[in-house]
């Protein structure tokens, strides 16, 4: 009985301890961004609203993940919280950025839009061959940049750049007027074949 009366308290004790302990963050430690520079944004897709604008080395701690490829993160050197693509972020200080292709204007002026819809407000104007750097492609086709020389991030349609700088602009896609259909041909009226003659 004496004995009891010792270790039903001492297996108890940790149980209780467990449960008055605050519950421990899912996830642990800093992380590092990746890229030279990446979008902090609202919610957990490329179509959110951008808050501010994360660069290569800055510290985020992560408070939660989606399972489709997104962090919620916290700067840890200034204030911001926004949503970043989970593959953009890296638990050693050590990796180098990952390379984003480079693209190049292909038309003489090129609208940098706030969001990847042709209505949208415009941020910056390219000029012929500026470069900008690939960030990623939104489901409706558009593709997000970062101009090389301004930082300036936004959205552009991918049919206006080109993998290498060209020796002229292309010319604009005309659109092709719709075919006019040709009015219908009146029928010819048939002749009314006489009636048989009476035997």
């Amino acid at each position: 009985m004496k004995l009891r009366k010792f270790i039903l308290p001492a297996l108890l004790s940790p149980l209780l301890l467990c449960l008055t302990c605050p519950a421990a963050q899912a996830f642990s430690g800093i992380y590092y961004v990746i890229p030279t520079s990446a979008p902090l944004r609202e919610c957990a897709s490329p179509k959110c609203e951008v808050l501010l604008t994360v660069y290569q080395g800055n510290q985020v701690q992560i408070l939660d993940r989606t399972d489709t490829g997104w962090s919620k993160v916290r700067l840890v050197e200034r204030e911001g919280i926004g949503w970043i693509p989970s593959n953009l972020l890296s638990y050693s200080p050590d990796l180098k950025a990952k390379h984003l292709p480079t693209y190049y204007a292909n038309t003489n002026s090129l609208a940098i839009h706030q969001h990847p819809t042709p209505n949208s407000s415009v941020l910056f104007t390219l000029n012929f061959n500026d470069p900008v750097e690939m960030l990623g492609v939104s489901t409706s086709g558009w593709a997000q940049v970062r101009d090389l020389r301004s930082n300036t991030i936004g959205w552009v349609a991918p049919r206006y750049l080109s993998d290498t700088p060209l020796s002229s602009p292309k010319s604009p896609r005309r659109r092709r007027a719709p075919a006019r259909k040709a009015a219908p041909q009146e029928k010819a009226p048939t002749a009314t074949p006489p009636p048989p003659s009476a035997m």
